[in-house]
């Protein structure tokens, strides 16, 4: 992909939010961010969770700090730490 931001989709739904890491720091994620909880709450939407991947927080490319930072800023809390774990074939 190119720099910029990407949208996830399953069956005409958006199910996550990219920016890429040359697009980052330009206002990009906090105008997607907004305007998905404009939409929402349009819809009548009372809650939202949001869910930021920290699958692998050492490498550079897939840091999350600022996304974490984002949510922060403009009100959500952290409730809950979602794992994932992976298998390699043997």
């Amino acid at each position: 992909m190119r720099a910029g931001a990407g949208v996830g989709n399953q069956r005409g739904r958006a199910r996550w939010l990219h920016i890429t890491p040359s697009a980052r720091r330009q206002g990009m994620g906090r105008a997607l961010l907004s305007s998905a909880l404009d939409l929402l709450a349009g819809l009548g939407a009372k809650q939202v969770i949001s869910y930021v991947d920290d699958d692998d927080p050492s490498d550079p490319e897939r840091d999350r700090t600022a996304a974490n930072a984002l949510h922060d800023s403009v009100g959500f809390t952290e409730a809950d730490w979602l794992l994932s774990f992976t298998r390699l074939p043997v």
